[in-house]
């Protein structure tokens, strides 16, 4: 079950009746039930990888609350070790073509999270194993997060949430920017890039280049509606969970940017990979070395192609770059910042052509018709930007990019949409407008029925 789906709405609307109907201390018991029923109707072989890494971590949990001293050290390395083989079992040749869990390289992180910070001290373990169950399995983020810590979520399900208006709207209007970033923007624009590298040999370079770039957005699109969606889901249930992207395209460096873009991985990796291996505290070149080795080990996450490593290697370069390259202050100064942010875009946006490519020489291909077939008339020639979408679509779609970043821009500037519309338009104008935008969003859907049914990008990882 996707969480862009009408059969979704529908087990929304019945698990929330449900859960607020509960009283608070039962709560947990029908989101594991609910959570669990969303997750195996995808498919119940999904439940085995699902089973162990949940028993798995509890019982990890409760041995490291009572070990002390090398019997916990040696407890962790081994449960982080098991989880590792089992991630390259379904995620890595020749045992890839084993049926891999859905979301098992999230729930998985978020599962060995708790872990480290029982080992740590941070939090107790936690005693309930329904409860527990819910944590791995929250059906907002498990299939694609954003990845959870225990420290911020056991705490909720424990309380249990009441009904708040405020909350339920807030998740609402999230649906909504989450349906219309997927439906409206991603969708389309995959269908666009997705024609251009399908056949990139006969392809001018302008075009690739022009598809390059829409890919970026279209990823950003993507992903951002997915964690719009899990966090408005969530929301309504009561709970919080943290942001996933702020404006990353606004990032001012390419350090910037991961503080901005998939934030509950790129954290995660911070601080269970990077810091672990000794961060910053052992000079510089073990300072480069353990950068170097975060991103690749994203790289390696995100699939077993060699185009994700060369990936990750790329910015594991720009960040090894950037931090011997002296800082300057550049606030204050407008045009400076807007430079460095071009830059950053372009930069980013280059690795991304290895993201994207089915191969690494796939994307050297591409890479060089680009550079010396770009064919420099084909600019001028709107034709060449179409991509299989016809003029008026596309500048719709134009449309689109133009006010998706125009909101980033007012949150970049700490505006809030929904915020402003509470408290100067009044609901009946306000909602008038929020059922005119949910029919125009199912418009686009009918209309874009039966083109394929477009998955988000992420429930690949």
């Amino acid at each position: 079950m996707a969480l862009l789906s009408f059969g979704f709405l529908f087990f929304m609307a019945v698990v929330v009746a449900v859960h607020y109907a509960l009283p608070r201390r039962f709560q947990y018991i029908w989101l594991c039930l609910a959570s669990l029923f969303y997750y195996l109707a995808g498919d119940v072989r999904y439940f085995a990888g699902m089973a162990f890494c949940t028993v798995a971590t509890y019982v990890t949990g409760l041995l490291l609350g009572r070990g002390d001293g090398r019997g916990k050290k040696a407890l962790l390395f081994s449960c982080m070790g098991v989880h590792i083989l089992v991630l390259l079992l379904f995620r890595y040749p020749p045992a890839k073509s084993v049926l891999a869990p859905m979301g098992i390289s999230f729930y998985a992180l978020q599962a060995m999270g708790y872990v480290i910070e029982v080992y740590r001290g941070n939090i107790k373990p936690e005693r309930n194993p329904v409860r527990y169950a819910v944590y791995v399995a929250f059906f907002p983020t498990v299939t694609s997060g954003p990845i959870q810590r225990a420290p911020g979520l056991l705490p909720q399900l424990r309380e249990g949430t009441d009904f708040d208006y405020d909350k339920v709207h807030s998740g609402l209007y999230m649906l909504l920017w989450g349906c219309l970033l997927k439906q409206v923007m991603a969708n389309p624009l995959g269908r666009m890039v997705d024609h251009a590298y399908g056949n990139y040999a006969d392809m001018p370079g302008a075009a690739l280049l022009w598809a390059t770039v829409l890919y970026a957005v279209q990823l950003y699109c993507d992903f951002a509606g997915y964690s719009a969606l899990a966090i408005g889901a969530a929301k309504i249930l009561g709970f919080d969970i943290g942001r996933n992207f702020e404006q990353p395209y606004f990032a001012a460096s390419v350090r910037d940017f991961w503080k901005r873009w998939h934030i509950s991985l790129s954290s995660w990796l911070k601080d269970y990979v990077y810091i672990p291996l000794g961060g910053n505290r052992k000079g510089k070149c073990r300072k480069y070395g353990n950068l170097m080795v975060t991103f690749l080990v994203s790289g390696l996450w995100h699939g077993s192609g060699l185009n994700y490593l060369v990936w990750g290697g790329i910015h594991g370069i720009y960040q090894v770059l950037e931090g011997c390259i002296p800082r300057r202050d550049g606030r204050g100064c407008a045009a400076y910042r807007m430079v460095r942010g071009v830059v950053t875009f372009a930069l980013v946006d280059f690795a991304w052509l290895f993201f994207r490519a089915d191969s690494v020489e796939q994307a050297f291909s591409i890479l060089h018709r680009i550079l010396f077939c770009f064919q420099f008339k084909e600019m001028t020639y709107y034709g060449s930007y179409l991509m299989g979408r016809t003029k008026t679509e596309l500048c719709l779609l134009l449309a689109g990019i133009v006010l998706v970043f125009f909101v980033d821009f007012l949150h970049e500037r700490r505006i809030s949409i929904e915020g402003f519309a509470a408290r100067r338009i009044p609901p009946v104008v306000r909602w008038t407008a929020y059922i005119v935008l949910t029919l125009g969003i199912l418009l686009v859907t009918l209309r874009e029925f039966g083109q394929g049914a477009a998955s988000f990008i992420y429930t690949r990882f």
